[in-house]
């Protein structure tokens, strides 16, 4: 059963609470994105579209979402190949609330066949959450190998083994940025990676979450991977954020779609989207997805704001190299920091020592029984310099 004391959310809670009080609070727990003056970092023509538009959208949306919102998303994502992709797969859409709305309705999806899911040894905690909300049981397979990269090996076995006693296997790849670590996959290790999978055929469906894709300083390289091959022989799910692609944490607006071949699962995976979403919340927040559809057709205000997400891209990639420094001076063995939000180091007794750390108004993410997290998201280069302070002490 997880702790839900040391849930990352739980975490937060603590430290703005602290923070209200008057304390001095290093907050690298919460994985949002925030300037250097400590604000949340802001989008501006994300957000004029939504405080100019939201009471147009007041009334109930489609539970799959709007046509506009769906060629909006894959237009982001996709950009000139949108269209290559269209020719090429089948490309089922539903609307979610936020990327852990759209994971939870691909695990709830397969929850009804004989599928179980696939995840990494080091990983996002709410996998799991997830995983038992929907009632759906999960294996592991390690992440990284001895050299620091993915460990093919370690998944060719995991999917093995899964398919000795399930008809189906649903991958889970975050990437890139990962969280927790910050890796990202080379597009060597995703051809490799493609070329496991096509072993598999429709016994593996791939799940892709790619809530970080925007802040990633090597591109889109799963795209690339998929637009190069010849054949694409397993289906692909994909997951996007609106949350950390545009700041929007508290409005939940993601979506779930699929990369598919046969026809024959395009209907069904529509139905689930809609059985999850009427039996949950009803229908996603249309006041959010409405603006973000106008956003997506305005190509000046798009490319004001992937000016500033580069922007912050390089700025989280200075924050990310002195956090690792640090450790580095300190004697803590860490990951690699290669992009995004986050990155991870190992410690015995991981909630033990992030209790002592929040005695000093340190607050980081306990991940597992070995690893602890660190959103540099949430951090600014005068504070790296404090917690090396507080650390040393």
């Amino acid at each position: 059963m997880v702790d839900l004391r040391y849930d990352i959310l739980s975490i937060q809670e603590r430290a703005v609470k602290r923070k209200a009080e008057g304390h001095d609070v290093i907050n690298g727990c919460a994985g949002m994105l925030f300037e250097d003056d400590k604000t949340l970092c802001i989008y501006e023509d994300v957000n004029a579209k939504i405080e100019k538009s939201f009471r147009h959208y007041l009334a109930y949306p489609s539970v799959l979402g709007s046509d506009d919102y769906r060629e909006g998303v894959l237009s982001w994502l996709f950009r000139s190949d949108k269209e290559k992709i269209e020719r090429r797969f089948q490309v089922p859409f539903g609307v979610s609330l936020g990327g852990t709305g759209a994971i939870s309705m691909a695990f709830s999806h397969y929850s009804r066949k004989n599928a179980i899911v696939l995840l990494p040894d080091i990983r996002w905690p709410n996998y799991d959450t997830i995983a038992d909300q929907c009632q759906i049981p999960f294996a592991l397979h390690r992440l990284l190998d001895e050299k620091g990269g993915l460990d093919i090996p370690s998944i060719r076995q995991a999917l093995e083994t899964c398919l000795e006693s399930h008809d189906t296997v649903l991958l889970v790849l975050n990437d890139p940025c990962q969280n927790p670590l910050g890796y990202c996959l080379s597009r060597e290790e995703y051809e490799r990676l493609f070329d496991l999978l096509s072993e598999f055929g429709r016994k593996v469906v791939l799940l892709l979450d790619l809530a970080y894709v925007d802040y990633c300083p090597e591109g889109f390289l799963f795209k690339e991977t998929l637009l190069s091959r010849k054949e694409i022989p397993f289906d692909c799910l994909v997951c996007f954020s609106a949350s950390k692609s545009f700041g929007l944490y508290g409005l939940r607006l993601g979506a779930l779609f699929g990369l598919m071949r046969k026809e024959e699962d395009i209907q069904p995976l529509l139905s689930d989207m809609k059985r999850i979403a009427r039996g949950t919340y009803s229908c996603a927040n249309n006041g959010a997805m409405g603006p973000l559809a106008e956003f997506f057709s305005d190509k000046d205000a798009m490319e004001k704001v992937e000016g500033k997400i580069h922007a912050e891209s390089q700025r989280l990639n200075t924050i990310g190299k002195a956090v690792s420094a640090l450790l580095d001076d300190l004697g803590i063995k860490h990951f690699p920091y290669k992009g995004g939000f986050y990155l991870t180091f190992s410690m015995a007794n991981p909630i033990e020592f992030c209790k002592k750390l929040e005695e000093k108004d340190i607050f980081f993410a306990p991940i597992d029984d070995s690893h602890i997290r660190i959103a540099v998201s949430g951090l600014n280069e005068k504070e790296v310099a404090e917690l090396g302070r507080r650390l040393s002490r």
